[in-house]
């Protein structure tokens, strides 16, 4: 295939890192989604009882806040730890961009490789996922820090049933 003048292939590995990209902000999309969710009830929560005198006026600010956080935190362990592990190597966002998680073996992670994935996604995150995606475009096997620690890969999902 001849490339017209003025235009040039994106590089695979360029490529995969924009697909890792898109799936870690819909991943968190998802968190934060349902984070704000809590945290709105929350907030309506707190309001009658901040009105019955239950309640002191700080409630109201740090009620849906510490909720925020606390149902996004757990909602990101479940999307990158639990789902995955349960769902042959797949979060929500990978399932969207064809993607899936699997050891250096080929085979499939076990739930040791998932939390060292997570918990090294807060060094993967500096400077707003930069960190990352250098990793990814410069290693060999495109693997950002969280691979490299679990021994695992991302590549992309073949035809595969889930169930």
């Amino acid at each position: 295939m001849t490339i017209p003048a003025g235009r040039r292939e994106v590089p695979e590995r360029l490529r995969m890192a924009g697909r890792r990209v898109v799936q870690a902000v819909l991943d968190q999309a998802l968190a934060a989604g349902l984070g704000a969710f809590a945290a709105l009830a929350a907030g309506l929560v707190v309001i009658p009882l901040l009105q019955w005198g239950w309640v002191p006026p700080k409630a109201l600010l740090w009620g849906p806040a510490i909720t925020f956080f606390a149902v996004n935190y757990a909602c990101d362990a479940l999307i990158h730890i639990w789902i995955p592990l349960r769902r042959g190597g797949v979060t929500p966002g990978m399932l969207v961009m064809g993607l899936r998680v699997e050891t250096l073996r080929g085979g499939p992670p076990q739930a040791r490789a998932y939390v060292f994935r997570w918990l090294l996604m807060t060094v993967d995150g500096l400077l707003f996922g930069l960190v990352a995606v250098v990793s990814i475009v410069l290693s060999r096997r495109r693997q950002r820090i969280g691979d490299l620690v679990a021994r695992t890969l991302v590549v992309r999902a073949g035809p595969r049933t889930f169930g």
